[in-house]
Parts: structure tokens; C-alpha cells; sequence
């Protein structure tokens, strides 16, 4: 589960690492990225709430190698050079990324007791920041190879490929699949029924909203920041994003760790909604004058922040799901969250639009995780497991 993330993760930042390359033969402006970023997180959506009886069907490992093959089939479509077929690239891609996550968590319930379950997530969700370190270092290098379109090419090729290597372990990871599930649209309505009703679950889904749309907002605009405003290269940029995601990937499991012996998953996700709102405000601040280990230093507080909580959440997700649906309530919470990735990263490409400021645009992503976290600590405390 962990490569199986991984992949997803890599494929899921190709489009905006890539953007720079792919830009001008396109014929679209930087603000477009953003763009593409909401149109995907909207179809996000309706696949997250809509998979939970396809995985308990299926099984979380086959749905995992169904998305891992649509991955290949959407940057295949990405590689044309023209920009149409980015609308089915919107779909397919997304499809083959948002099954991801409630495919992994429908595995890892079965295996995890509730007081390790941080740790356990926390060690899955590592992926997602080892995943941007790869795609920083690998798909400049690949564009270096094989210009933008073969870079696309090459990493679908290898996402397919995994899904293929993953088979040997279906028997046993998908042990718990039921055939006889329904796939009527009454599960969807299970699924919200049962997030509407808990307190703690609308907490998660709001945490997730502003969480993710930092998330993607800095993910999906720092490069271009980087290159467009401080004159790095691609190959400088992605070189500086892979380096803080690698001295900020064992936040991941600190955090999980934390949770599970020392804290609570509310107060550890309340103090990272303080600190990664911090960071995104620091990063408008970026000038040519700031020395690169400057700009460094707050790029490792953002991924140890911002991309370190996943973990921790999910697994509160899975505690809160009834028996056997853990990936169902994990896609539904996702969907939620999803519109974070709608509503921020357009609201950032309003702002890039209307004065070509990404300053404002990532003091906008730090408002609302700092108000999460306000939230969090005002929360009355869930029992513990």
C-alpha cells in the first residue's frame, strides 16, 4: 500500500511539475494550472463518495490496480500536445488517483488495532511525501530525457506496470471482498448518512477541507513560484521541493507516533493547522534576496506540516467507520475535503489572474487551517480507544 500510494502521489503532481515544460506548446497561462486542479478535484468528488461498495465489492487491492491502470491512460492522454484531451486526462487521471487512499484504508483497518492504527496509516501515508520527492527529482529528469510528453508517457507506463506486480497479493488482501454488494447509488447515500450524523466525522471532513486545499494549493504553485518569480530552474526548483519533502517525510510517522503515546489525534492535528498556516504565509514572502537555505528551511516546515497529518486523520476515520466500511467513510470524508482542492487553488488562480501575486495566494492557504485549528481545541474530547 505503501508503492501503491506512492504511485498515485506521482502521478497525481506530473501535471504541475510538468506545467512549466508544457506551458507554451499549449498555448495557456500559468493561472490555467489551477484551473485544471479544480476541474479534477470536482469529479474527485463524486469517485470518492461513489467507491465505497465498488471496494467492498472488488476488493481495495483490485480497485487499486484498476486506478493505477487508469493513471497510465489518463497522462497518455495528457502527451497528445493538445489541450482537449486534458478534459478526459481531468477524469481518468483523477479516477485512477482517488481510489488511492479508501482503497489503502480498507486494507489497513482489517490489520490495525485502534492504538496503533496512527502509527500504521502515519507509515502508509509517508508514501504521499516520498511520492513529491520522486516527482521533484525524477520528472524534471525525464523531461531532460524525453521532453514533457515522454515524460508523461514514461510515468504512466510505470504506474500501469505496478498494478500488474501488485496481483500476487490480491488472495489475501482482498479477503474481505463481497460480491453480492449492491453498486446502486443507496450506498452513497449510506455513506453520507453516516458522515452526516457523526459530529467527529464532519470535524475530520472540514479539517481535510482546508487541510488538502493547502495541501494542493502549495504542491500545485510553488514551483511555478520558484521559477516564474525567483528566476530557479525547473530542474533547481523541483531539485529544492524534492529535498524539503525528504528532510520533512519522517514527520509523518513523529506525528502518528505522537498521537498514538503522547497525545490525542485532535490536538496533534489542531498544532499542525497552527504551524502549516504559519509556513504558507512565510512562503509569499519569498524574494530574490532570500538564500536558499532560507527558502529551504520554511519549504521543510510546510511538508513536515502540511503534508505530514494524513495519518493521523485517516486513521480517526477508520476508528469512527462502522465494521467493514472503512474505505466507504474514508471516501466519503475525502469528497468533502475535495472541495478544498476546488475552492483554494481557484481561489489562488484568481488571485495570480487579477495581480499576478503569488504572496497573496499563499496567505489565503494559511487562513483556514489556522481557524481549524481554533476548532479543533474548542472540540470536546472523543473517547478514547
Amino acid at each position: 500500500m505503501f508503492f501503491q500510494q506512492s504511485f498515485a502521489t506521482l502521478a497525481k503532481n506530473t501535471i504541475p511539475i510538468i506545467a512549466p515544460a508544457a506551458l507554451n506548446d499549449l498555448g495557456v497561462s500559468a493561472a490555467s494550472v489551477g484551473v485544471y486542479t479544480g476541474l479534477s478535484a470536482f469529479f474527485q468528488i463524486f469517485i470518492m463518495v461513489g467507491c465505497g461498495n465498488f471496494i467492498r465489492r472488488y476488493g481495495g487491492l483490485r480497485i487499486s490496480q484498476i486506478g493505477l491502470v487508469l493513471i497510465g491512460v489518463g497522462l497518455a492522454c495528457a502527451a497528445t500536445k493538445m489541450l482537449w484531451p486534458f478534459l478526459i486526462t481531468a477524469v481518468v487521471l483523477t479516477i485512477g488517483t482517488s481510489v488511492a487512499t479508501p482503497a489503502s484504508s480498507q486494507i489497513l483497518a482489517r490489520y490495525a488495532t485502534p492504538k496503533q492504527a496512527p502509527m500504521v496509516f502515519s507509515a502508509k501515508q509517508t508514501a504521499v511525501p516520498f511520492g513529491l520527492m520522486i516527482s521533484g527529482v525524477m520528472l524534471p529528469w525525464f523531461v531532460t530525457l524525453f521532453g514533457w510528453q515522454g515524460a508523461m508517457l514514461a510515468t504512466g507506463g510505470l504506474c500501469a506496470a505496478f498494478a500488474v506486480l501488485l496481483e500476487p497479493t490480491r488472495a489475501e488482501l482482498d479477503g474481505d471482498r463481497d460480491p453480492t454488494i449492491s453498486l446502486s447509488p443507496k450506498g452513497v447515500r449510506n455513506t453520507v448518512s453516516i458522515i452526516m450524523q457523526s459530529a467527529d466525522l464532519r470535524m475530520l471532513a472540514m479539517t481535510m477541507f482546508a487541510f488538502v486545499g493547502l495541501q494542493t494549493s502549495y504542491s500545485t504553485f510553488v514551483i511555478l513560484f520558484l521559477t516564474h518569480k525567483l528566476d530557479y530552474t525547473l530542474t533547481e526548483a523541483g531539485g529544492l521541493f524534492a529535498t524539503a519533502t525528504l528532510i520533512g517525510l519522517p514527520a509523518r510517522m513523529l506525528w502518528g507516533y505522537v498521537a498514538s503515546a503522547w497525545s490525542t489525534s485532535r490536538i496533534v492535528l489542531a498544532g499542525l493547522g497552527f504551524t502549516m498556516a504559519a509556513a504558507s504565509i512565510a512562503t509569499g514572502f519569498y524574494t530574490p534576496e532570500w538564500a536558499t537555505w532560507q527558502i529551504l528551511a520554511v519549504a521543510v516546515v510546510v511538508t513536515s506540516t502540511a503534508l505530514g497529518w494524513h495519518g493521523v486523520l485517516l486513521s480517526e476515520i477508520a476508528r469512527l467507520a462502522p465494521p467493514g466500511q472503512a474505505g466507504g467513510v474514508t471516501g466519503g470524508v475525502l469528497a468533502v475535503s475535495a472541495m478544498g482542492q476546488i475552492v483554494i487553488p481557484l481561489s489562488f488562480s484568481a488571485i495570480l489572474a487579477w495581480n499576478d501575486s503569488y504572496t497573496h495566494g499563499f496567505i489565503m492557504t494559511g487562513v483556514l487551517p489556522a481557524v481549524i485549528g481554533v476548532m479543533l481545541l474548542a472540540q470536546k474530547k472523543t473517547p478514547a480507544t
